[in-house]
């Protein structure tokens, strides 16, 4: 809830801390306030959790109709950053019934980000978010639908796991938290980057090792282990790597390992088929390959940084650099602390937020229970694995969210038996709770508020900044070009100072059939080539950092904006 995009609001962050504080007060001071009221909320709580299948369907269903009824005020999100793009066209290349495209004509002009254009044109990623974006393409018309159904399957999931650790009341419980914090105003929800994916695969993983052993068990670890490693592969490995081991250790795995082994490798065969359709080779994946060809992402700490020394595009170049210094920040303390604080601070704010911290700091009291004890190891993997590579993102630990619900659930049971004073610790629960739907409901209707409230209460339209994010230069240019009839050539042309960070050049898996291309100016001779390979196309100029920012294009019009573009790269810097 406090991750909206890539960061909260410092309003936002205060909002809900202050809302938490108070709880806790209210909870220290006034332990039986509202306690009947929260007794009959309790027990017909209980009682609705107590059958399985509705406890599980009411987790699926409650973020994906919340955030359906915020649609009118909370709009489909649109892609912003690279990772988006590319894994939209991903999920486009999919939709259109194929894991590749051709590689387009004059492919250096459309030379892009995370994007593979040669040996064919496709995503750097494997197919998992691809997929589900693929669904919502397919059965209803847009790629975010696949991201809505992804996070209410992996509630579901969430409920279906713990319910194999805690009683199901407490996994029901647990889903929900997992759906306030974020599940409906999350980066997953919100974007197109994936997370909910790999969190369905982690959970429903879990929850086939802590079943009875039978051939579903093997057959559901399997798929599951499969679901994660075609989306976040790196933790694929761990979780292969923990199933593998577990079950072939474990006595009474007669029948499920056979059944895993022989999935798991239909699975694995797979997925290297899909790397050998874009790269020529079942070992080489489409992610290892581009970060061969443009060095991003770097590696981890511990290997040697991606070297390549040559780029046929200075934005390309400029994200190398900014990467490999994120890589270089291994060999100094200080910015190496600083990167650990800004990691922990991300995964706070993400996956515990303020209402979820008490019950976070009441987990060590949770490891007296052994059956804790061997997944606090397999979290120490993930740990690990994190906090050796150069940047880190709420989707790298998704298919270990069902862990980080589970610990965040147990320090919950024991801040509820918590007795300081007699009743503090079971108000203290009630209250954050309340306080948690509080704040919830109150940012529900603060949204939808939002277009009325006067632009003078600053302070309150800070809360929902992330939340309200208008169109960019890039959104306006495409709605404006689709307005008028025919296909568009878009040629960019960045100015000297343009930040790597804001690019343009993003296309769908069909280039040919595509309304508005988007392409690079790369040779006044090949720039004015591409024009004539596509006649059939109005030819357009975009300048990201000017006004106009788009406007027609002639192909002596081309030429000149190539040499403007040529002599203002080349202007020696302000001393």
């Amino acid at each position: 809830m406090t991750y909206s995009i890539f960061h909260s609001t410092r309003a936002l962050q205060t909002y809900l801390e202050v809302l938490a504080v108070l709880a806790l007060l209210v909870a220290w001071i006034r332990p039986r306030a509202g306690r009947r009221l929260f007794a009959h909320a309790e027990s017909r709580f209980r009682r609705f959790s107590a059958n399985r299948a509705h406890a599980i369907a009411a987790a699926a269903f409650f973020p994906m109709l919340v955030r359906l009824l915020l649609l009118p005020v909370f709009p489909v999100p649109q892609p912003r950053v690279h990772d988006e793009f590319s894994y939209l066209l991903l999920g486009d290349t999919l939709a259109h019934g194929r894991v590749a495209n051709p590689t387009p004509p004059y492919w250096r002009h459309f030379e892009t980000e995370y994007e593979l254009v040669t040996p064919a044109y496709a995503s750097q990623y494997e197919p998992g978010q691809g997929l589900a974006l693929a669904w919502g393409k397919l059965v209803l018309g847009n790629a975010w639908w696949g991201v809505w159904l992804s996070v209410g399957l992996m509630s579901a999931a969430l409920c279906w796991a713990l319910g194999f650790v805690v009683p199901l009341r407490w996994a029901f419980f647990g889903s929900l938290l997992a759906a306030l914090q974020f599940g409906v105003f999350g980066f997953w929800m919100n974007s197109y980057f994936g997370g909910a994916v790999p969190a369905i695969g982690g959970a429903l993983v879990f929850g086939s090792l802590l079943r009875r052993q039978t051939i579903s068990s093997g057959a559901i670890a399997a798929a599951s282990v499969v679901i994660v490693l075609a989306s976040r592969p790196a933790e694929g490995l761990i979780w292969l790597c923990v199933t593998v081991g577990t079950m072939g250790s474990r006595q009474g795995s007669r029948k499920a390992f056979p059944a895993l082994m022989v999935l798991l490798s239909a699975g694995l065969c797979g997925l290297g088929w899909y790397n050998a359709q874009i790269t020529g080779s079942a070992f080489k994946s489409p992610y290892a390959l581009y970060r061969q060809d443009y060095g991003t992402p770097q590696s981890y700490w511990w290997q040697p940084p991606v070297v390549v020394t040559h780029f046929d595009h200075p934005e390309l170049a400029a994200n190398y650099q900014d990467q490999l210094r994120y890589w270089q920040r291994r060999s100094s303390p200080r910015a190496l602390w600083e990167s650990t604080w800004h990691r922990l601070r991300d995964f706070w704010r993400f996956f515990i937020g303020p209402f979820l911290t008490p019950a976070i700091l009441f987990v060590p009291f949770a490891l007296r229970r052994r059956r804790l004890r061997p997944w606090l190891l397999v979290s120490g993997l993930f740990i690990l694995d994190h906090a050796t590579y150069h940047a880190w993102y709420p989707q790298q630990s998704a298919s270990e969210t069902i862990l980080i619900v589970w610990l965040t659930v147990e320090g919950w049971r024991q801040l509820r038996v918590w007795r300081p004073r007699i009743g503090v610790g079971l108000a203290m629960s009630r209250n954050l709770t309340a306080g948690f739907a509080t704040a919830f409901a109150l940012l529900i209707i603060g949204l939808a508020a939002l277009p009325v409230l006067p632009n003078s209460w600053t302070g309150f339209r800070r809360i929902w900044d992330t939340m309200s994010v208008p169109p960019d230069r890039r959104e306006t240019a495409i709605a404006r070009l689709e307005r008028m009839p025919g296909k568009h050539l878009v040629f960019v042309r960045y100015s000297a100072d343009h930040h790597w960070y804001d690019e343009w050049v993003f296309n769908g898996a069909d280039i040919p059939g595509s309304r508005v291309l988007f392409a690079r100016m790369c040779t006044p001779e090949s720039d004015r080539a591409l024009a004539d390979s596509m006649s059939d196309r109005d030819v357009w100029i975009a300048s990201p950092d000017e006004d106009p920012v788009i406007a027609r294009a002639t192909p002596d019009q081309l030429l000149l904006a190539r040499n403007a573009a040529l002599r203002e790269a080349l202007k020696p810097a302000a001393p």
